[in-house]
């Protein structure tokens, strides 16, 4: 019966999903029209990025859609609905075989973090910026690498997918570059000899990848780390490097607001984190479990902590889609782990978790709401170029070009770069801005 009530508010959420974001109601935004039409020139690697089989994801999305944003976009929820069932498989198989729970109290578990996962608003940014997606393209390598370390058995073919999977996952998206560091945190923890040995060799077969992928990266864009995405980390500032970590961790859990709001929402979040270890200190804990899933959440996110991410809106949201996916997971095997072993927990755990989902669902609406109303006005200003230059030849003057809408990024970058691909015949150095407006630069915090 569980079970049941499981699957219906999965395909619940998955069918809110696709209405809230809604291919239809989502454009191509700032940097998609830089890149994609890079990418339809034939450009592989483009500004210091080592990406390409997303670059080749967006290549078969021109052979399929053309210019038509609706296609990227449905492809960008499909990725996201294939690391779903992903997800499933793999809290199933982690408890089953790994932490030894049983079969039932697993599916508990599995259909919790897939509910949690669907409901998560950081995802959003995945769903609805075509660029955006490439954390979830990379999921789909990293999910079957991290499985194929809780198999049974290693042998030969276990050892070459993974080492595919992971590779792919590298090229796609770099952050999850660390992982091999928590699976060998599992495999020191491992009592057993033999399946010990098969973890340590899975394990540094991946840190080869990373090795090949670093050298690969230094041949292709003469840098491990660039500018952009390692500036506080090259330059030791601490400061900043701790307020981002900060803004990341927390949240990974709160939805955006105001500066104060956030602040306040961070204390609480921490005295309600506190007092649940407090009245779990009874319970029989699996450390190894809690350790892994601290570790691969920090270590996930490790990459990302030099570029930070503003805690005002729901832009840079896909730095937290890989860490969230091993979040709620965790989330889930330690709430079912505690109901199963106090029924005194299970009405206060089960009044957290709805309002944990509902929270989330809140903030992924209001994201939903966002991006489409940034989606509305960058197609509105193509189209208004557009019908301009089909009735005169003359100088376009546009007085005001909001460059973020909500203070996410509409154009930011690529604007005429973006108006001369849709519309090849448009002079774009016909096209005049006078102002540019900012939310971020202009309302700052």
């Amino acid at each position: 019966m569980k079970n049941k009530i499981g699957l219906v508010c999965i395909f619940l959420l998955a069918a809110i999903n696709v209405c809230w974001f809604w291919p239809g109601n989502l454009y191509f935004l700032n940097d998609d029209l830089l890149h994609i039409p890079l990418t339809d020139q034939g450009h592989l690697f483009q500004t210091n990025s080592v990406r390409p089989l997303h670059e080749l994801l967006v290549r078969l999305d021109l052979l399929l859609w053309g210019k038509n944003a609706f296609g990227y976009h449905l492809t960008a929820l499909l990725l996201h609905f294939i690391v779903c069932i992903q997800l499933y498989n793999l809290c199933l198989v982690m408890q089953i075989q790994w932490l030894k729970i049983t079969r039932q109290q697993a599916m508990w578990a599995a259909l919790l973090a897939v509910i949690l996962f669907l409901a998560y608003p950081q995802s959003s940014e995945s769903i609805a910026w075509i660029l955006g997606r490439t954390p979830a393209l990379s999921a789909v390598f990293f999910m079957i690498a991290v499985r194929l370390f809780f198999v049974e058995n290693y042998i030969w073919s276990v050892y070459f997918t993974g080492t595919c999977c992971f590779a792919a996952a590298l090229f796609t998206y770099e952050q999850s570059l660390l992982l091999p560091i928590a699976l060998l945190l599992i495999a020191f923890k491992e009592k057993e000899r033999i399946k010990r040995q098969g973890m340590y060799k899975y394990a540094l077969i991946l840190l080869a990848v990373d090795a090949v992928y670093i050298i690969a990266r230094k041949l292709i864009t003469s840098e491990v780390v660039g500018a952009y995405e390692g500036g506080n980390l090259l330059s030791m500032n601490w400061a900043a490097l701790v307020a981002n970590a900060f803004r990341i961790f927390f949240r990974l859990v709160l939805n955006p607001a105001n500066k104060t709001v956030f602040i306040l929402s961070a204390v609480v979040l921490l005295l309600l984190v506190l007092f649940i270890i407090f009245s779990a200190r009874k319970l029989h804990v699996n450390r190894r479990s809690v350790t892994f899933f601290a570790a691969i959440t920090i270590l996930l996110i490790a990459p990302v902590i030099s570029l930070g991410l503003p805690v005002n809106s729901f832009e840079s949201g896909r730095f937290l889609y890989l860490p969230s996916l091993f979040f709620v997971t965790g989330i889930s095997i330690a709430g079912v782990a505690a109901c199963s072993q106090n029924k005194g927990f299970r009405k206060p755990l089960m009044v957290l978790l709805i309002f944990l989902t509902s929270y989330w669902l809140l903030g992924k609406y209001m994201a939903s709401r966002n991006y489409t109303d940034a989606s509305s006005y960058a197609e509105s200003v193509e189209n208004k170029v557009q019908l301009h230059f089909q009735q005169t030849s003359d100088t376009l003057y546009i007085d005001t070009l909001r460059t973020s809408i909500h203070r996410l990024p509409v154009f930011r970058l690529g604007f005429k770069t973006g108006i001369n691909w849709l519309n090849s015949n448009i002079d774009t150095n016909k096209i005049v801005v006078r102002n540019y407006y900012d939310e971020v630069l202009s309302q700052p915090e």
